[in-house]
Order: C-alpha cells, then sequence, then structure tokens
C-alpha cells in the first residue's frame, strides 16, 4: 500500500491556487493559478460534479481564456502598483452575457484570490443596491470561514474568521491581515443607493449597477448610477484596480460611457461589435482593458456557449424581446433584428476620395450639395443634455440614380460651439463645397423655437450672402424636426441599406480607410437609432432624403414609372426583355434620357457630340 502523503498535496495545490508562489522560468505564478482556485477554492469542479441536473455555466472554451486573462491583468496591476512612478489607476472591464459566471468569477473568486499574496489587501464590491452588495459579500464570507462544503479554501489558507477584528454584513477584516491599524477593511461594500464612505481602498469592483427595471422608469436614474461609479475616480487609491463586472443595457451606461470617454487600451475575447464608440480615443489608445463575450457569434449565426444556449433557445429570446436580447446576451444594445442598419453593412458603403473625383466630379456627374444643419445652441436643454451642433453635407449624383454621397472632409460637430463659431464653421464648409466647383443647392435647418421664427434663418442668410455665396430664400429650408426623431432617422437609415449611400474617405498609406471621429458619431447614431444618447447629426443628415431635396430613382418604362422604386437588379424580369427588339415606345424613352443626360453635362459629352474626328 502506497503513502499519500496529503500535507505535500496540500503544498503543492496551495502554490497553485495562490498568485506568486509558483516558481518557475515562465514566472512565478501558475498560469492556470486563477482557474484553479475557482474549481477548488471556490469548488465549482466539485459542486458541478455533485449537481449534474444543474445547467453548467463554466465552459472551457469560454473561461479557460477569460480566466487566463483576468489573472493576467491582476498580477500587471500588482506588478506596477508596486512602482514609485506609476500613479494610474489601472482599469479592467468584464463584459459577460447573463448567466456566464461572471460575478462567481471575476467579483468573488479573483478578488479572494487577489488577498492570498497581500494580506493587507482592502476590496470595496459596489452594486446597484446595498442588498445585492450584501449578498456578494456574504458569499465571500462563507467561503473563507469554511461554511462552503464544496471549497478547499480553508483546507489551504485556514480559516479567515478567526482573528477577524470586524466581522458585520457590510464589512469585513479577516483574520488574515497582518497590519493592524488600517481604516479600510478587507472587503467593504457599497452600493448606487447608498454611496460610498470616506475610505480609499486598494480595489473598487462595480458589479452590474444597473438594474434594468429602473431604467423603464427613465428620470434621472442613470444620472444617479454615473455619479455613484463616478465616485470610485476619486474614492480609489491613486494607483488602484477598478474592475467594472457587468452586462451592456443602454448605449450610454457605465461601460459605454467608459469605454466612449476614456478609450480602450486592449480588447479580447471575440471581436469588438461597434467600432463606432471610438469616436474620441481610438482604439488601443485609451485606457480600459476589455474582456468581452456574447451568446451568439454575430459572424457564424452560432452559439458560443451551447451548454446554456443553443440555437432554439436564441430563436426564442430574439422573438420574445428582440432588444433585451441584443443587449444583455449580446451585449450591443441598439443592435435586435429590428436595427435598421447594422455596422457590418457600412463597408460596402465606402468610396475613395479619388475615386470620386475621377469618376464623377471630373466629368461633371455632381449635379449639387445639400447642406443639413442642427443648431443645439438655440435652446437652453439642448445645450445642458449635451447635444451636438451639426453640420451634414451631402453631394447629388447628376444622374438621377437618387445616389448621395457623404462628405465626410466637410462633416461637423460640437457641443461646444456658440453661435459664432458654428457659423464660421459652416460658411467654412459652404465655401469648401464651392471651391470644388459643386453648386449648393439647399441649406436645411430645423424650424425655430416659438417667438424667434425667422431670427436665425435672416442671420444666417446674411452670412451667406456676405461670403459671397449665392443662396435664396426658397434655398434655405427649414423643418420641423420635433416628431418621432427615431421614426425619421430609421426611414433614412432605410435608404442607407438600399444602397443609395456613399461615404467618401481618405485611406492611409497601407491603404486601410480613414474614418474620422465625427464620422464615427454619426455611424454610431444611425446604426444605434433606440439607444444612443445624442442623434443630432442622424437628425440632420436624414434631411438630405427630404422630397423637395432628395431626386428619387425613376425606373424606365419597360419597368415601373414609381418614385422611390429600388434600381433593377440582375435576374429581375423586367431585364430579361432586354433580349428582344425595342419598341417605339421605349427608344422615344431612350432618346429623351439621352437628352437630358447631355443637357445635364453641358457640351461635349455623350454620343450625340462625338465626331469622326474623335479618337477611338
Amino acid at each position: 500500500m502506497v503513502s499519500w502523503n496529503l500535507d505535500a498535496e496540500r503544498d503543492l495545490w496551495r502554490a497553485i491556487c495562490s498568485p506568486n508562489r509558483w516558481h518557475t522560468s515562465e514566472g512565478t505564478s501558475h498560469p492556470k493559478s486563477l482557474q484553479h482556485f475557482l474549481e477548488r477554492c471556490w469548488g465549482t469542479k466539485f459542486y458541478f460534479e455533485s449537481h449534474p441536473e444543474q445547467a453548467r455555466w463554466q465552459y472551457e472554451p469560454i473561461h479557460g481564456p477569460f480566466l487566463k486573462w483576468l489573472q493576467t491583468h491582476i498580477l500587471t496591476w500588482k506588478v506596477l502598483a508596486r512602482r514609485p512612478d506609476v500613479t494610474q489607476q489601472y482599469r479592467v472591464a468584464v463584459i459577460l452575457p447573463r448567466d456566464f459566471g461572471k460575478t462567481v468569477c471575476a467579483t468573488k473568486s479573483a478578488m479572494v484570490w487577489a488577498h492570498l499574496d497581500e494580506p493587507d489587501m482592502s476590496t470595496l464590491i459596489c452594486s446597484a443596491t446595498s442588498p445585492l452588495a450584501v449578498d456578494t459579500l456574504e458569499a465571500i464570507g462563507a467561503l473563507i470561514s469554511g461554511d462552503i462544503k464544496d471549497s478547499w479554501f480553508t483546507w489551504l489558507y485556514g480559516n479567515w474568521r478567526k482573528g477577524g477584528k470586524s466581522w458585520t454584513r457590510e464589512s469585513i477584516e479577516h483574520g488574515y491581515r497582518k497590519t493592524a491599524g488600517l481604516n479600510e477593511p478587507s472587503f467593504d461594500t457599497c452600493s448606487v443607493d447608498s454611496g460610498m464612505t470616506g475610505y480609499h481602498h486598494r480595489i473598487h469592483v462595480w458589479d452590474d449597477p444597473i438594474i434594468k427595471n429602473k431604467l423603464r422608469e427613465g428620470g434621472v436614474y442613470m444620472q444617479g448610477v454615473h455619479d455613484a461609479v463616478g465616485a470610485s475616480y476619486n474614492a480609489l487609491q491613486k494607483n488602484g484596480l477598478l474592475l467594472f463586472v457587468l452586462t451592456r443595457y443602454l448605449d450610454d451606461d457605465v461601460a459605454g460611457r467608459a469605454m466612449v470617454n476614456e478609450g480602450v487600451a486592449t480588447w479580447s475575447g471575440m471581436e469588438c461589435p461597434n467600432t463606432m464608440l471610438f469616436q474620441k480615443i481610438p482604439m488601443g489608445k485609451g485606457s480600459w482593458h476589455v474582456f468581452f463575450w456574447q451568446v451568439e457569434d454575430e459572424l457564424t449565426g452560432l452559439p458560443t456557449h451551447p451548454i446554456l444556449w443553443d440555437v432554439d433557445k436564441i430563436r426564442e429570446a430574439k422573438a420574445r424581446d428582440a432588444e433585451d436580447f441584443a443587449c444583455q446576451h449580446q451585449n450591443d444594445p441598439g443592435t435586435s433584428e429590428r436595427a435598421p442598419l447594422r455596422e457590418s453593412q457600412l463597408a460596402d458603403m465606402y468610396m475613395d476620395y479619388t475615386d470620386f473625383q475621377f469618376q464623377l466630379q471630373a466629368l461633371g456627374l455632381v449635379e449639387a450639395a445639400s447642406v443639413h444643419i442642427d443648431t443645439a445652441f438655440k435652446r437652453k436643454e439642448t445645450i445642458g443634455k449635451g447635444d451636438d451642433n451639426a453640420i451634414v453635407p451631402w453631394l447629388h449624383d447628376a444622374r438621377r440614380n437618387g445616389i448621395l454621397y457623404l462628405d465626410t472632409d466637410n462633416l461637423r460637430a460640437s457641443n461646444e460651439w456658440r453661435e459664432e463659431e458654428f457659423n464660421d464653421e459652416l460658411i467654412k464648409v459652404l465655401l469648401n463645397i464651392r471651391r470644388r466647383g459643386i453648386r449648393i443647392k439647399a441649406l436645411t435647418d430645423e424650424v425655430e423655437p416659438g417667438g424667434k421664427a425667422g431670427s436665425y434663418r435672416n442671420r444666417i442668410l446674411g452670412l451667406v450672402r456676405a461670403s459671397g455665396l449665392r443662396l435664396t430664400d426658397e434655398q434655405f429650408i427649414q423643418f420641423n424636426r420635433t416628431s418621432d426623431k427615431r421614426a425619421r432617422i430609421r426611414t433614412g437609415a432605410g435608404h442607407w441599406v438600399e444602397g443609395y449611400v456613399k461615404i467618401l474617405l481618405h485611406k492611409d498609406t497601407h491603404g486601410h480607410w480613414i474614418i474620422p471621429p465625427v464620422a464615427r458619431k454619426l455611424f454610431n447614431q444611425i446604426l444605434r437609432v433606440d439607444v444612443a444618447p445624442h442623434d443630432d447629426l442622424a437628425d440632420a443628415a436624414t434631411d438630405g432624403f427630404a422630397k423637395g431635396i432628395w431626386v428619387q430613382p425613376r425606373i424606365q418604362q419597360w419597368g415601373t414609372d414609381n418614385e422611390g422604386d429600388l434600381p433593377r437588379q440582375p435576374g429581375d424580369d423586367e431585364l430579361r426583355s432586354f433580349s428582344r427588339p425595342l419598341s417605339m415606345q421605349e427608344l422615344y424613352t431612350m432618346m429623351d434620357e439621352q437628352k437630358h443626360i447631355n443637357e445635364t453635362l453641358g457640351p461635349g459629352h455623350g454620343p450625340d457630340n462625338w465626331t469622326l474626328d474623335d479618337p477611338v
């Protein structure tokens, strides 16, 4: 009979499951230390083995890479925090779907694991409500005091309740702590509804700070959430770890605002579904390290966690509430099955400015430009909300095919401009367009607020004319945009999908598209019309398709003649008529169309102007 050395086994696992206790040539922590801690010390391995009836959320293809990623960033932070020259907080965001075990992995297991090599660590657990934060703390307390049956924790590291100076429902100072007299508890709690104390912890964890039902109530709820989370930036130690563990709800939720305003340093897991978020700070230049996952792979349409979510369950969830599935399972607010436009469709609309110059502008195929503005400075309430003053220029194709070209070189937006600054930018845009030999056929704005009707209109017409541009009263059109903005934007987005939009861009030296931040902002507002916090650019852009400005395509007589019908595609029944002789009516129609093209392009173009002396 072989005698098994239980103490040696315990020493081995104690080193494996703890940070900075496993010394090899590759480092001082086992490469799967956090995962082994989760499975053996928190006990997920033993729990699932003894409860086969439970849906197993831990899935190696997802949680293996995720836990390794999380371990790497916690260890990186620990190294940086020891350097006296590092005073920046380290920011990590875990964005996983519901039911994927993100709280057990990151908020509970990883936070206890982080204490193992630093007994004096202090961690603040933050949640949407005090009871939720207390529930998380009670689970941690049960683990470190030996009350979880499936756990190896106390066998490996002892009972941390013994010798603890404080053990309440709201905070714990465990017996593993070495230094007496520290103000901050080992584990502490706070919430959106209770606020923070004056302590300065080493780690702040915000675990799902938003309650979905509260969002339905509207009002100032989301501002309260942002204020509560924002308090961490000052309350957390200057070189501390700020950790978000959450699921997405809105474009401007906690994770969304952080990624837009502070940017992303690294992105792991699945590909980012909305690169248009990065309007202010390009991807890779920000401060957040993000791990991102979705229930369904949007590229393949397959489940990423088939044990929890199979194809039928995904289909049912989408049918039940497509918007909820997009948020809490895809972590991509505003991109449900009902979204009018997807980011993947934009790439087909990109057109190089150089190609536009040679293929259209040089040949006289640009009819005119229309410029559409949104003037937030007119109303105090829009200024207070951070709405943009926007300038959106469209170039119209002269061939009456309905195609509009978004002139991104002259696209403008700012929520800081005063009226005089906006006017200066507008005049610059109008002059830039005219210098390229393109006439301006319309300038549109929203109807001015009551009591001020016509005042801004008169001022801007005077400025335009003083700059040497010709713009009649009839060419300055004001629309009532107050009624159902989202419906208007959705209708406009439908024209993008139908192929009536080309987006003019430049390329870098490697041939990659250069998308200006203001263009990303416009795309984001259209892509996420139901959840985007602002819609000023998208609202102004929709005017390009307004009646009297947009020349809708007309189908030839052998097809239909309804304005706005889609251009015919290869394989359509109408195109089969090309194999038969033309009727006289069809011939006259073609002649009329050719006459129109000649008149539009001027002399020297078209077959009617060819001569025998023209080179072949």
